[in-house]
């Protein structure tokens, strides 16, 4: 089963999922921006996000969709997907090629975002562009009526026991 952690930058799902992984039984976390990672040494994206790179997307649906059918356990996702396009593609492309995917969506007001990702100071780099997204990712997350919305304000282990629960 895949366990997917969206959710806008800043709304804690990296956190969320190191928790998840730990509490759930033989559960571990993948994270998709390895793909794009690999990716970004040998193809530019147009605009400098991975995720617009179509062989990112066909990527993370067939890694997720390998390791569950072969390395069968909960595979725990902490990526934000703000495009509904791209999202689609990849839960649709999941399940069709056979993959459990539920989808939980950590949702936090635009000020408390913007608040968690100016004090981040371990990602720096990014900080602009997650600025710059915030709003893009909250309209998304509005529209997921296939998503279970989670109270991502709270302290991440209560968020975490929240995700257990609904999973059970």
């Amino acid at each position: 089963m895949i366990v997917w952690i969206n959710g806008a930058f800043g709304a804690g799902k990296t956190t969320t999922a190191g928790l998840l992984a730990a509490g759930l039984a033989d559960a571990k976390v993948f994270d998709p921006e390895y793909v794009g990672y690999l990716l970004r040494a040998f193809v530019t994206s147009p605009t400098g996000d991975f995720q617009d790179i179509p062989l990112w997307r066909h990527l993370v649906v067939e890694t997720l969709a390998g390791l569950d059918r072969s390395y069968p356990r909960t595979w725990v996702v902490p990526m934000s997907l703000i495009d509904a396009g791209y999202r689609a593609e990849i839960f649709e492309g999941s399940r069709a090629a056979g993959a459990g995917v539920r989808e939980f969506v950590l949702v936090v007001p635009s000020g408390v975002l913007r608040a968690r990702i100016l004090s981040d100071e371990v990602d720096t780099e990014a900080r602009q562009w997650r600025l710059d997204h915030v709003e893009q990712a909250l309209a998304t997350f509005a529209a997921a009526q296939d998503a279970c919305l989670i109270d991502g304000t709270r302290e991440p282990e209560k968020v975490a026991a929240e995700i257990i629960e609904r999973l059970a």
